[in-house]
């Protein structure tokens, strides 16, 4: 966690002396998904999934993306300063249910960058394999904030597409998120970020209180989308059927401070571009936390 949150980058890049070049290096995992099964169940359990499914949340792959993507950031080519990166979207395309007798190889590496008006923005690809079988595949989309930037050389980040939540319909009583929320996911994640674990080390980092996990959200998010998808499957403890892919896309909008009440706002998409589109709100924020399409 040191050499993370110290890695300083390329001081030519941070300066926008020179354009950011992201090295060519991947990181790589394997292991039997029972040998994680305690950790399993206590993912879900904080997810609110149902682990009568017998299959793994999506979202558990892209926690455990989080490490390998650590160890990217703290090698010494990567340009920019890990300490302040933020993590503003993520993909996840979901070729079928992975399960939990199976064992998998991930595998980490840089994608794209591209100018941001605040920055630079860059990815990192994530894939994770059954035996020679592509199950998932994670795209994480990471803000490194810095004012001096190389104007021109690099393709504009495309402006991600909000969509309206006029039409959507509250699926639950508002959620209370407590303060201890960041350390109960970081047992069970890895992720002792000092923001999300206590006010005062939130401080040191510039924020007026701790926040919520991005991938916590997303994964409880999922978790709702689900059931309104799938009732009747997931009511008969039926693994529900996949179309010929899944994708998952998050937008996160802004933080969450804790302790903190949340809503879910669902809408099935008439349009039948997503499947669903799933907003997390707040009587408290004037706009979403997240927005969610499934497709």
């Amino acid at each position: 966690m040191l050499r993370l949150l110290f890695h300083s980058g390329d001081k030519a890049v941070t300066s926008g002396k020179r354009l950011p070049v992201l090295p060519d290096l991947e990181i790589s995992n394997t292991f039997a998904l029972s040998d994680l099964a305690d950790n399993i169940y206590q993912y879900h359990c904080c997810v609110d999934w149902s682990v009568s499914l017998n299959v793994i949340h999506p979202c558990w792959f892209a926690m455990r993306a989080i490490a390998l993507q650590a160890d990217l950031f703290k090698d010494d080519a990567q340009p920019f300063k890990a300490l302040g990166l933020v993590h503003v979207a993520n993909h996840i395309r979901m070729h079928r249910w992975v399960e939990p007798h199976e064992t998998v190889t991930m595998t980490s590496r840089f994608g794209k960058v591209w100018s941001h008006k605040r920055g630079y923005m860059f990815s990192v690809l994530t894939t994770v394999m059954s035996g020679d079988e592509c199950v998932l595949e994670i795209e994480a989309h990471n803000l490194a904030r810095q004012s001096d930037i190389i104007e021109g050389g690099l393709a504009p980040y495309p402006k991600p597409e909000i969509l309206s939540a006029d039409n959507a319909i509250i699926t639950n009583k508002p959620l209370a998120l407590p303060s201890d929320l960041g350390k109960v996911y970081a047992k069970i994640s890895g992720d002792y970020n000092p923001i999300h674990l206590h006010p005062l080390s939130a401080k040191l980092f510039g924020l007026k209180r701790h926040i919520a996990h991005g991938m916590w959200t997303k994964a409880k998010a999922f978790s709702v989308v689900a059931k309104q998808l799938w009732e009747k499957e997931l009511t008969a403890h039926i693994s529900p059927t996949l179309p010929n892919q899944l994708q998952i896309d998050v937008q996160f909008m802004q933080m969450i401070f804790l302790p903190a009440q949340i809503e879910f706002e669902f809408e099935l998409d008439p349009s039948a571009t997503h499947q669903a589109v799933l907003w997390v709100t707040s009587t408290q924020a004037p706009k979403p936390y997240l927005q969610m399409t499934v497709s």
